[in-house]
């Protein structure tokens, strides 16, 4: 059975420049957002440790002025991979 979906008309030529075009600015856009997050990976590992410090000293507010601290057992560790703290794909 030949279904609709399944037939993909021609690009022009225009469009093929278009996506050519659209895909480098991306990629450009992309490679700099990387490079930002991967230049700051130091403040990054900061900003996390103070974040797990409070959770688990202070705690967080669950409903109006109750807190609720998270044990040490509660928080994940972290993924030894070096994307684990990738936050663009």
């Amino acid at each position: 059975m030949k279904r609709v979906q399944d037939e993909k008309p021609e690009r022009s030529k225009e469009v093929k420049a278009w996506m050519d075009e659209e895909i480098d600015a991306q990629q450009a856009r992309y490679d700099a957002i990387s490079a930002e997050m991967e230049g700051i990976q130091e403040k990054r590992n900061g900003w996390i440790a103070r974040f797990l410090e409070i959770i688990q000293t202070k705690g967080y507010n669950t409903n109006g002025d109750m807190r609720r601290a998270i044990t040490k057992d509660e928080v994940p560790e972290r993924p030894d991979r070096p994307d684990a703290d990738k936050v663009v794909w």
